[in-house]
């Protein structure tokens, strides 16, 4: 019984002293419970709740920062592994034109800002020769491509995510919400004109793009 006394007195005094119920059960090995129903009715006062609350508010600033950096250190492994696999990549699609193309397409169309594969365009031709790299050298099949289509309102009449489904291979239950462009027009000037498809992929296959990229100025993009 006396134990008991003194480790409710030890948990009271480390308690005001800002400790958190883990810290005070780490130090004590006592249920929670029990630690709960003596603290419970523990009168503080106003500073010693502040530092109580500055204790609290540096362990969670603590551990964000132990999350984040345990986070860092998973994404470089991962982009280390990825630029292992691309090298090798590009060594085996060296010999094929439309390895050096797609990128290339990519280089000109593709989407640099937001660290995701995205690449846009009007051209049906040019989204097929794009799908059919994406195919080839990232393994991606058409099914798992993300797509969205923006064009006129004037034209939702001709239901032209259909359209791009079939040239694409994409399922329309891939396709986002169609973004309507505004004009003032409502006679196409090119009649073929089917709006602008927007593909969309994973961050991996951004970095592969982009260490390709960088593989190609290597190589070919030194000045003289």
């Amino acid at each position: 019984m006396l134990a008991k006394v003194r480790e409710k007195e030890r948990a009271l005094e480390l308690r005001r002293k800002g400790y958190s119920y883990r810290d005070i059960l780490s130090e004590i090995p006592l249920a929670k419970s029990t630690l709960s129903m003596w603290l419970k009715d523990l009168p503080l006062t106003e500073d010693e709740r502040r530092y109580l609350k500055s204790r609290r508010d540096a362990n969670i600033s603590r551990g964000r920062i132990k999350a984040a950096t345990a986070n860092r250190t998973r994404r470089l492994a991962r982009e280390a592994d990825v630029l292992k696999e691309a090298r090798e990549k590009f060594l085996f699609g060296g010999t094929d034109p439309l390895f050096f193309l797609g990128i290339s397409l990519y280089w000109a169309e593709g989407s640099k800002r937001n660290l995701s594969f995205g690449f846009t365009n009007s051209d049906p031709q040019m989204m097929i020769v794009m799908i059919k790299w994406i195919e080839k050298f990232l393994g991606i099949h058409p099914e798992a491509i993300r797509a969205r289509l923006y064009t006129h309102k004037p034209f939702a009449y001709e239901n032209a995510e259909n359209y791009w489904s079939v040239k694409t291979r994409i399922p329309l239950g891939n396709f986002g919400k169609t973004i309507y462009k505004p004009t003032g027009l409502l006679v196409k000037k090119r009649p073929e004109y089917k709006g602008c498809l927007r593909i969309e992929l994973n961050r991996t296959s951004y970095l592969f793009v982009m260490f390709w990229q960088q593989m190609l100025i290597e190589r070919y993009g030194k000045e003289e």
